[in-house]
């Protein structure tokens, strides 16, 4: 018997030491390659991103991204938390945190429990639990097995070396930001919003003790508010207890009425809840994007950076500062000019206005005031713009060689087309009506009739206007549904607006061609971008295409001006766009209008600014007044634009946009083109300036050789310009070379004669 109990203590003794050695072993592996506290000491919580605005103003702040979910967190100091609710989490959380050096080794035995059933908790300190949300983060994930183990053993001595390097305070304040509090709210003050609404620093003992309550498990109980009273009693009486607060303190935030977002509660006097209703569980998420003004550019500039700036710019990372192109005060102008104005039943409207040098972008307004939801008419429709577009059909026949004073007939015209009714087009005036006779480029731009237009573009080429209007940043045809490309399809149609479409950003920085020299510019919305430590990672530069000579985009500015300002309200025919003078501003633009006023325009431009201004239904239905009538962009448009315009620029210099050399200046009559003292000073390319054509490829080809008025040329006042093919001196064909194409002004009756074949 003795040698038999002889040999189980010695059993007992080498399973002691060999289980202590296999615990030892083990606790070696899982403790080896800890990380290093360098990494502590470079540690970027993830935070959210602010937007300002060009005055240095937040507009908006943006959730970063942690593990695929959006986290709403603002690091704070902990001096912007309020004491009672610092003491009410301290004290729930480890209320020995004061007195341990990372481990508490009295709590860790009362959780020893837990670690027998594989979840480890109960045992950890707030030390620890700043360990395991920043450098063990990736092991925290997971939370059973030997996972859970390994985090848990490589926790103490990180702590233990945390509370060696950091003051309490440093470690506190790091808790304070990284603790998660349920939904998507990270750190105090992301909680402080979520449940209360309010800054962290404003929290009562009540509010610090809810939250408190609600650290280990905040999802499930925040679902439970008669829990959490319970809990948040136990809390306050232990508080008390142990000296922390007072009896009347624990009393006063026992009374309090507490209601966290999303809750409706009654209590009685003495703080007893007499009844508790969840009615909105979501009113706890914070917004991922949160913007304290300018929705519709805010929501802009978040698509900007995801879709032109991509992987390049961390925006998940969060704590980017974002400084955009806004004007706050150009913004506020927009909107109330926008506001102010007087639409048809049920319209909708949208502005942007930029600098036509640099593109960026001052004001952006996406739906009248009051409108719900977050679609954005300024930059996410692209809708038809009706006679907008006849500007760049005219610049690009000046191009070619053609003058102001180019006539072009204005009478009945058809063209074969399968898709209309009897196979035919027969495109009409916006009156209806037709002259019946040539008029000039400039005068049929005054008067906005169509039939010049179609009539230019078909002589010039429907498909050198059409990659005019593609280099302009038109969709120049349908929107394939799938890929959501614009499918190149030009046609004749094109030169009134028809088969065309853009947003009025775009339209904006289409018409900057006209007034910067010749260039497309592209929007900018961000100025620059900077990570948190200050580093720039993105700043902009402007982007051009060049779309005409400066020369020629003078001529076509000329045109702009020439629409607002040839004709009065007294003069026959009266003007189309009096109502867009700015006083004291030289200012010129276009209106637009599409079939049966689906869409309406104003587009223009005084120096220093180029602004578009769209007006529609959403559902693309031809507006209407109350009576029945239907409304006109020359009545519509200006009025709201020039408000804008004359406020926006209130303060600015005045003048005009500096003109190009190259250019020379005569009088003529506006409707016959003919010499005139008593005309209107006409601007044409000087002899010896040869005008360059710069399409999408930036090609050039020969000048046009046409009859020019600025060199002594007179014009026929009935004559018809045709082009000719130099080659058959017949007819040019729309496939005919444009180096062989030839521009004549011959009378209508004798058109026929150069039909060949």
């Amino acid at each position: 018997m003795r040698r038999l109990w002889h040999w189980i203590k010695i059993l007992m003794l080498a399973g002691l030491v060999g289980g202590l050695g296999a615990g030892g072993y083990l606790a070696y592996v899982l403790t080896r390659d800890l990380p290093s506290l360098e990494a502590f000491e470079n540690l970027r919580l993830s935070a959210i991103s602010v937007l300002y605005d060009r005055d240095g103003n937040a507009i908006a702040t943006k959730a970063s991204e942690e593990d695929g979910r959006a986290v709403s967190r603002t690091l704070i100091r902990l001096s912007d938390v309020s004491p009672a609710a610092v003491s009410a989490v301290v004290f729930s959380e480890d209320k020995r945190f004061f007195e341990h050096y990372g481990v508490d080794w009295i709590r860790l035995i009362g959780g020893l429990y837990y670690t027998f059933r594989g979840d480890l908790q109960g045992g950890s300190t707030i030390t620890t639990q700043v360990v395991k949300n920043t450098l063990l983060r990736d092991i925290a994930l997971e939370r059973k097995g030997i996972t859970g183990l390994e985090r848990k053993l490589k926790e103490f001595p990180l702590a233990i070396e945390l509370e060696r390097r950091y003051s309490k305070q440093d470690i506190l304040e790091v808790y304070f930001n990284v603790i998660n509090w349920g939904g998507n709210a990270t750190g105090i003050w992301a909680a402080a919003n979520a449940y209360f609404g309010k800054d962290p620093s404003r929290l009562t003992l009540a509010e610090g003790a809810y939250l408190a309550t609600l650290i280990p498990g905040p999802n499930s109980r925040y679902l439970d508010l008669e829990g959490s009273r319970a809990r948040m009693k136990a809390l306050l009486d232990a508080m008390v207890a142990d000296n922390w607060i007072s009896p009347a303190e624990a009393e006063a935030a026992w009374k309090e009425p507490l209601v966290p977002l999303g809750w409706q509660a009654k209590y009685d006097g003495k703080g007893n809840l007499l009844s508790a209703k969840l009615v909105d569980p979501e009113a706890r998420k914070l917004e991922e994007l949160q913007v304290q003004g300018e929705p519709y550019f805010v929501l802009a500039v978040q698509n900007y950076i995801r879709e032109r700036l991509g992987n390049r710019i961390p925006l998940g990372e969060g704590g980017l500062k974002i400084y955009t192109t806004l004007d706050p005060r150009m913004q506020r102008i927009a909107e109330r000019a926008v506001a102010n104005g007087r639409y048809p039943v049920n319209a909708q409207a949208a502005l942007a206005a930029l600098n036509p040098e640099t593109g960026e972008v001052y004001a952006l307004v996406g739906a009248r005031p009051g409108t719900p939801g977050e679609f954005n008419r300024a930059t996410q429709t692209l809708r038809s713009p009706g006679s907008a577009i006849k500007p760049f059909v005219y610049g690009t026949a000046i191009e070619a060689g053609w003058t102001q004073t180019t006539t072009v007939l204005d009478a009945p015209v058809s063209f074969p087309d399968p898709s209309r009714p009897g196979g035919v087009w027969r495109p009409k005036n916006f009156s209806g009506t037709f002259l019946n006779a040539s008029v000039t480029l400039r005068y049929a731009l005054d008067m906005s009739l169509n039939i010049p237009a179609i009539r230019t573009a078909e002589a010039i080429g429907v498909q050198r206007v059409g990659e005019k209007l593609r280099a302009a940043g038109f969709c120049v045809g349908r929107v394939d549904p799938k890929t959501k490309r614009c499918n190149f399809e030009p046609n004749l149609s094109n030169a009134i607006g028809g088969g065309v479409g853009i947003s009025p950003l775009g339209l904006a920085a289409a018409y900057a061609a006209f007034v910067n020299g010749g260039y497309r510019i592209e929007p900018v919305l961000v100025r620059r971008i900077e990570n948190a430590q200050g580093k720039v990672l993105f700043e902009a530069k402007p982007e051009r295409t060049l779309l005409f000579s400066p020369q020629v985009a003078y001529i076509v500015w000329d045109m702009l001006k020439g629409y607002v300002y040839d004709y009065d309200a007294n003069t026959r025919p009266r003007g189309l766009a009096i109502s867009a003078r700015v006083p004291g501003r030289v200012v010129g633009g276009k209106t637009g209008t599409s079939n049966d006023e689906v869409d309406l325009w104003f587009a223009g431009a005084s120096p220093g600014l180029v602004a578009a201004l769209w007006v529609g239904r959403d559902d693309n239905k031809p507006q209407r007044w109350r009576d029945g009538s239907a409304p006109s962009s020359s009545f519509v448009n200006p009025p709201v634009w020039a408000a804008f315009m004359e406020e926006a620029l209130r303060g600015r210099p005045a003048g005009d946009f500096p003109q190009p050399s190259g250019l020379v200046a005569s009088r003529h009559d506006v409707f016959s083109g003919a010499p005139s003292e008593r005309g209107k000073t006409l601007l044409f390319i000087g002899r010896g300036t040869r005008p360059q054509e710069q399409g999408q490829q930036g090609a050039q080809q020969a000048a046009f050789v046409v009859p020019n008025t600025s060199s002594g040329g007179t014009f026929s006042t009935s004559g018809q310009t045709i082009a000719i093919d130099a080659a058959t001196n017949c007819l040019a064909a729309p496939d005919t070379p444009p180096e062989r194409v030839r521009y004549l002004q011959v009378p209508p009756s004798r058109v026929s004669s150069y039909q060949c074949g």
